[in-house]
């Protein structure tokens, strides 16, 4: 892997910047300067050099230094050395990896079943040890987990992605781009649990549309919510792989049937939501050519950015994830904390989770944000066994792909 170009935007700050003049970053009251790293796609640099100067300009206003690293064909190792290198000279707190860069891969028995799975954690914690006892180039063992920054994946064709930081640029400086609330669909095999205080979003939402019962829960209530206002934040849970999202319908007295909707239906019907957490197993696999969050994210008119999972999983307890961003931390940085308290004492649901767009973007919401210690009542999901094998069960009928087929299709990622 070599350098072929390096863009550094050095970060002016002059005087104070007002929360409402740029919406989702910025405005944090933190006088200090920080530094944050975009690798690009060699094929996408040129085609996104207009979008990534007029991005990095528009975070000097945020005191941020954004410096920009064209990347040529190398492996995943020489990717973690280079975070790894900016962390040493710049202080980097994160990362947006833009186009067809290297991944690590790992492999574990999760729910009671084997899975194979890409795997971003191994970019963000410089101290931890990896381990591949087979040798086979998939992880399978790791020292305790504690990151030092977060990254975060864009995928898309030139022109998805010119669109993309267009409408980031229109968020923090027009405004939202749909219905200032959130929206919160939980399908039927969690409809059980406590949500009265709706995960700490209605400490930033005035309106938080909830829907949990079973006759409520359809496919079609999802479609007519996503087509017509839409949210600004969307929380679902349902079952899914990478290409689908799964309805289970329980009848009393009657037979479980499913109902699901397709990647392609996101794109197409133009859905509403501008930030995702996925309770979605799979539905962030990034590595495989067409995946769920990519589309929420680049294939409609409103998407900004998504956290989900590369594998069976999502974030389970969302209470330390939400309640960050209900206090106005930024998209990476909710992350960051809340794997470094939570996130990294599971790997059974969390090794695969992932961030998908810009990190550095804030929820704008409706109330002031107060903070979140009495906003959440909740209880984690429960027969974990029967999900898992629902999981697996659908990522089987949609072949994931594995391993090797990706060796095969990037052998430039590959000495």
């Amino acid at each position: 892997m070599r350098l072929k170009a390096k863009w550094i935007f050095m970060a002016l700050l002059v005087g104070l910047v007002a929360a409402p003049v740029l919406r989702g970053c910025g405005g944090d009251g933190e006088p200090r300067e920080r530094d944050f790293l975009i690798v690009v796609e060699s094929a996408l640099s040129e085609p996104l050099r207009t979008s990534l100067e007029r991005h990095a300009e528009n975070m000097q206003i945020a005191n941020i230094e954004v410096h920009i690293v064209t990347w040529d064909p190398g492996t995943v190792e020489e990717l973690r050395d280079l975070l790894f290198d900016y962390i040493d000279e710049h202080g980097i707190e994160g990362a947006l990896l833009i186009g067809d860069l290297p991944a690590a891969w790992y492999e574990q028995t999760a729910f009671g079943y084997y899975e194979q799975f890409p795997i971003d954690l191994y970019l963000q914690d410089r101290d931890a040890t990896w381990t591949d006892e087979d040798d086979d180039g998939r992880f399978d063992g790791h020292s305790e987990l504690h990151l030092d920054i977060y990254t975060a994946r864009l995928h898309g064709t030139p022109e998805e992605l010119i669109d993309y930081f267009a409408r980031a640029y229109s968020y923090r400086w027009d405004g939202p781009l749909v219905d200032v609330s959130a929206f919160i669909f939980i399908d039927d095999d969690w409809s059980s649990a406590r949500t009265e205080k709706a995960f700490h979003l209605s400490g930033l939402y005035s309106t938080v549309d909830l829907r949990k019962e079973p006759f409520e829960t359809t496919a079609e209530a999802y479609l007519e919510k996503m087509t017509a206002d839409g949210a600004e934040f969307v929380y679902q849970w349902m079952h899914a792989s990478p290409r689908l999202v799964q309805f289970e319908h329980h009848p009393e007295g009657g037979d479980v049937t499913h109902t699901r909707i397709m990647r392609t239906q996101v794109r197409e019907l133009n859905f509403k939501g501008s930030f995702y957490n996925l309770f979605n197993c799979s539905a962030a696999r990034f590595t495989e050519e067409g995946n769920l969050a990519r589309d929420y994210i680049v294939g409609t008119d409103y998407g900004l950015a998504a956290i989900g999972s590369t594998k069976t999983g999502a974030v389970a307890d969302p209470d330390i994830f939400h309640g960050n961003l209900v206090i106005g931390r930024r998209w990476g940085e909710a992350y960051q904390l809340w794997f470094n308290q939570d996130g990294r004492l599971n790997d059974e649901w969390h090794l695969g989770v992932v961030i998908i767009g810009d990190p550095l973007l804030r929820l704008t919401g409706d109330l002031f944000p107060w903070g979140y210690g009495d906003n959440s009542s909740w209880t984690p999901p429960s027969e974990v066994e029967d999900i898992g094998e629902i999981m697996e069960r659908i990522a089987d009928e949609t072949e994931l792909g594995t391993y090797e087929e990706y060796r095969e299709r990037n052998p430039q990622f590959f000495n």
